[in-house]
């Protein structure tokens, strides 16, 4: 993503980048392309995925993520919205998005449902993703 400041005259504002982002990271996702999705984050990046597994680095980021869609999320789909995204800073976004995830070979027919925290960065005039924790959502028993 190449845009500049969020607020500048013709250029996308705070959703905008935020949807485009997710919409990039399910797209990568969802055809199983690791390396479009590691390049979504900057290269000191992090991820805690939904069982608290601290990813450090866009190159760890891909290696991860390789690893369980070559494994039990070969067929996954992928569907995330962006509840809200706002500026923290300039230069600085934080979104919160819903997911919802069909095809884990561990759970065949279920959707597992999670809640993830993107913290968003423009560097040199680029907008990635700095830093995302995923949380599962368990239904109350």
């Amino acid at each position: 993503m190449t845009r500049s400041a969020p607020r500048a005259r013709g250029i996308p504002g705070v959703p905008e980048i935020a949807n485009e982002l997710m919409a990039d990271f399910a797209n990568a996702w969802n055809t199983h392309d690791m390396d479009a999705l590691a390049i979504l984050f900057h290269e000191d990046g992090t991820f805690v995925n939904v069982v608290g597994s601290y990813e450090k680095g866009r190159e760890e980021i891909r290696q991860s993520h390789a690893a369980i869609h070559a494994s039990f999320y070969k067929d996954s789909v992928l569907r995330a919205e962006v509840l809200d995204a706002r500026e923290l800073v300039p230069g600085v976004i934080v979104a919160h998005v819903t997911n919802e995830l069909e095809g884990d070979a561990r759970a065949p027919g279920q959707t597992a449902r999670t809640l993830a925290t993107y913290v968003i960065e423009q560097r040199a005039g680029l907008w990635k993703f700095t830093a995302a924790h995923n949380t599962r959502i368990v239904p109350l028993r």
